[in-house]
């Protein structure tokens, strides 16, 4: 190989490695920014979900209690168990027994 072949070789490698290395750097900064914002998404959620929690905890008190009411023999809750059961909503009671009458 000759001096000329060699250096006309070097340039368009050269380029294709900086070429390369750019592209990687470009995608790893973009990758870093897409994490960044779904941590900060995830932040911003974690009010919602903790009272969303919340909010489906009382939920499920009140249907638990219904359920104990209609155990008992209580007529309007026994009611409200066989709508909630027409429309496939399964109520349980404190004594983890479907409240099915």
């Amino acid at each position: 190989m000759s001096e000329t072949t060699t250096r006309t070789l070097f340039v368009p490698l050269l380029l294709i490695v900086l070429s390369l290395l750019a592209m990687a750097g470009f995608q790893t900064w973009q990758l870093v920014q897409q994490q960044s914002n779904l941590d900060q998404l995830r932040a911003d959620q974690a009010s919602a979900v903790e009272e969303s929690q919340r909010v489906r905890s009382q939920l499920q008190s009140i249907a638990q209690g219904t359920a104990d009411l209609a155990l008992v023999g209580n007529k309007n809750a026994q009611f409200i168990v066989d709508e909630l059961s027409k429309q496939g909503i399964t109520v349980t009671g404190s004594a983890g027994v479907p409240s099915t009458p």
